[in-house]
């Protein structure tokens, strides 16, 4: 695993600042971003579904795929939420802001790791806060 201190970067440092290194990245810092992006999504997927009275719990699964957020999860309000995630790009847009930002984190922690092409960011809405991971799988998704 890469030190926690720092990444060293050049294309990270002109995203996120350089450390006091020079051109290393804080690891720590990138995370924080990643973090704080994923608050905003959250705040937002809130705000919106809040608007058509779609509640959590139960928790929300989100994924991307192709370009689109998919309902992972069952739901009670599910087919209010897949027509919420229809054509919806501010929300994709800031899913994927997230996914980038974790990306970046998986990559800087496992140096020279190639990650599998099916692997999927998952953004988890929970009653007690927002759960962000990668899946590394070929199964199909349930509900798209």
């Amino acid at each position: 695993m890469q030190s926690e201190s720092a990444v060293a970067n050049p294309g990270l440092a002109r995203l996120f600042g350089e450390a006091d290194s020079g051109s290393a990245v804080s690891l720590a810092g990138i995370r924080e971003r990643a973090n704080k992006q994923l608050s905003r999504f959250v705040a937002l997927a809130q705000q919106q579904l809040a608007q058509r009275t779609i509640t959590i719990p139960p928790a929300l699964s989100l994924v991307g795929q192709d370009g689109e957020l998919v309902l992972e999860s069952q739901h009670p309000q599910a087919e209010a939420i897949r027509e919420w995630l229809k054509g919806n790009s501010e929300i994709v847009k800031k899913f994927k802001e997230v996914e980038v930002l974790f990306e970046i984190v998986r990559a800087a922690e496992h140096p020279g790791v190639v990650f599998p092409e099916t692997s999927r960011f998952h953004v988890g809405l929970t009653s007690a806060g927002p759960v962000a991971y990668f899946e590394d799988s070929s199964a199909p998704l349930l509900n798209h």
